[in-house]
């Protein structure tokens, strides 16, 4: 009853402990993320906004810019004309038709063009406007309008030609001046092209300003060339007001709501300014604070209720879910009441899968290690090699038969040595120096047999003589290399074993000169045979020592010889795993 009494009081008290939390924690990230949400919405659509009414201006500026410079490139074609340089060079008054009518084109193919004229150095005039009331003189060189016309290459707002000018803007014109030269460079006049003020007004009077906004547009000098109120034109201290404006910069007047922006107009040596009334912007940001506040109180709300549904289903659930996790040690699996929170039920499935997974790893760990022991069990008795006892002691007789002693004693001593190497009084590890010594005595007795058949090097660093290494690894893959590599082979066989460290790793390479084969051939059927520990035993043995990343590497084709490769990890001698 204790124990009992127990779980259920620390049920009510974790249960008030969680909605309590649930419900302060669900009220902050609201608030947070609905401010943030806001704010960061709000924020972008500003960019947004700025940034689209920017692209208008300059777009608008833009198609100012390319009109204008179109008027110059037609200007530029019609000042280089021969004929029309012929004309002003001398006084050949049968070329006027013909130039009047290039003029009457230009003025046909554009609408926008009030008039052209061109003025010669001596003081002729050729237009499509007649009676113009122009200064000019023998010596145009002379006349201050003309030179400042050579001069200024930019678009000038001005009156119908000379004009004072006045506040009646349908007497304005855009006048676009150009220098007429002759081969030489010598000045023979002026072409100049006016166009209808219009053209600006028609590109700014599209733009959406706002109730509040207005454009204007400044020369070089400072003087407006653009501003709907054409008191502007004539009084010095609105003026001084415009110029103020541009040189404040760019920038959004958040109280006023007001964007304002500059842009510089290719070709023309002017600058347009926008003081665009930002009213979409305030009527969308009213818009979404409404839309983010009634969201979040519909979380909240949301939250509340599923806080309290997350408590009623979480508590009793939580309680088994303790109480099976406490008898952990018996590695039982926990079983919980079908109305269980799905959370909790999948924290209890993953539980029991962990324990599950323990008991399959134990069972694991007790296989590889039966594995392990059967493998270097295997490998020590197949090392008695009938077939090889055989043939070493049938050619220990046959020199004893010969009077030999010799070769007999070097013989017989050798094969003691790579018993008694084999066995390595029952360790499972042996060092890279005795391994190497265990396939140099089994090289020698093969030598001995197959003499000037068989060839053989070993070679290793002395660094790396002393790390622990899984005991006859080597002797199997040289025994596979004689009777299936040199053996069939027509001519010396030689067989090299290399051992080198690369890294964290061991590699020991055994290449030999033979037969070959295809390497579809799978290397088990190459090395089976009665009494062989075989290549696969090696590579089992290697991957349970170091993991599956070890192990027996093969290359060969047929003709070309067969290259092995053990890839063991670095073991120190003081770490013998046997």
């Amino acid at each position: 009853m204790k124990k009992t009494y127990k779980f259920r009081d620390w049920s009510r008290r974790f249960g008030v402990q969680i909605s309590v939390f649930f419900l302060g924690i669900g009220l902050a990230v609201i608030l947070i993320l609905s401010g943030a949400v806001y704010f960061f919405s709000a924020s972008l659509l500003r960019t947004e906004t700025v940034s689209k009414t920017q692209k208008l201006l300059d777009m608008n500026g833009t198609n100012i810019s390319t009109y204008i410079a179109r008027v110059k490139g037609e200007s530029n074609v019609f000042a280089s004309d021969p004929t029309l340089r012929q004309y002003l060079s001398g006084n050949d008054e049968s070329l006027q038709e013909g130039l009047l009518s290039q003029i009457y084109s230009l003025l046909k193919n554009d609408t926008n063009i009030k008039s052209i004229v061109v003025v010669s150095k001596d003081g002729r005039i050729l237009s499509n406007e007649k009676n113009l009331d122009m200064s000019v003189s023998e010596d145009m060189m002379k006349e201050d309008w003309y030179i400042e016309s050579i001069q200024n290459t930019m678009p000038v707002l001005t009156g119908a030609r000379m004009q004072n000018f006045s506040a009646d803007k349908d007497r304005w014109v855009i006048s676009v001046s150009t220098e007429i030269t002759g081969d030489s460079g010598e000045n023979l006049g002026v072409l100049l092209i006016d166009m209808e003020y219009n053209v600006i007004e028609d590109y700014l009077q599209r733009l959406d300003l706002g109730t509040d906004g207005y454009v204007f547009i400044l020369n070089d000098k400072g003087n407006p060339v653009y501003h709907k109120d054409t008191s502007y034109f004539s009084d010095a201290g609105k003026r001084a007001e415009l110029q103020q404006i541009l040189s404040d910069g760019d920038g959004y007047d958040k109280s006023r709501n007001l964007l304002t922006y500059h842009t510089p107009i290719e070709n023309t040596g002017w600058i347009m300014v926008g003081i665009v009334s930002l009213d979409t912007l305030k009527m969308l940001e009213h818009q979404l604070f409404k839309a983010v506040f009634l969201t979040g109180g519909l979380l909240f709300a949301a939250v509340l209720l599923s806080g309290i549904l997350f408590t009623r289903r979480l508590s009793n659930p939580m309680n088994d879910l303790e109480y099976g996790m406490s008898e952990i040690e018996k590695l039982a699996e926990i079983s919980l009441r079908k109305s269980s929170f799905y959370e909790v039920e999948l924290l209890t499935e993953n539980y029991n899968r962990m324990i599950r997974r323990i008991r399959e790893l134990m069972n694991d760990i007790s296989e590889k290690e039966k594995t392990l022991r059967h493998a270097e069990l295997s490998a020590l008795i197949s090392q008695i090699n009938p077939h090889f006892l055989y043939n070493t002691l049938d050619t220990i007789i046959w020199m004893a038969e010969f009077n030999d002693s010799t070769k007999v004693i070097a013989l017989t001593k050798s094969l003691a040595a790579f018993f008694r190497l084999s066995l390595s009084g029952g360790q499972a590890l042996i060092t890279v120096a005795d391994e190497l010594e265990h396939v140099r005595q089994y090289l020698y007795i093969q030598k001995e047999r197959y003499e000037e058949k068989l060839n053989y090097e070993i070679h290793a660093g002395e660094d790396i003589l002393d790390y622990t290494v899984p005991k006859i690894i080597l002797q199997p893959i040289v025994e596979n290399s004689i009777y299936h590599g040199i053996k069939p082979l027509e001519g010396q066989g030689r067989i090299i074993v290399d051992v080198k460290e690369v890294n964290d790793s061991l590699i020991f390479t055994v290449t030999d000169n033979g037969v070959g084969f295809e390497p579809s051939v799978r290397c088990d059927k190459r090395s089976s045979r009665l009494g062989s520990v075989g290549i696969p035993n090696v590579d089992e043995r290697i991957r349970l020592y170091y993991g599956d990343e070890y192990g027996v590497k093969i290359q060969s084709s047929p003709g070309a010889g067969c290259t092995v490769r053990l890839i063991l990890g670095k073991q120190p001698r003081n770490r013998d795993r046997s």
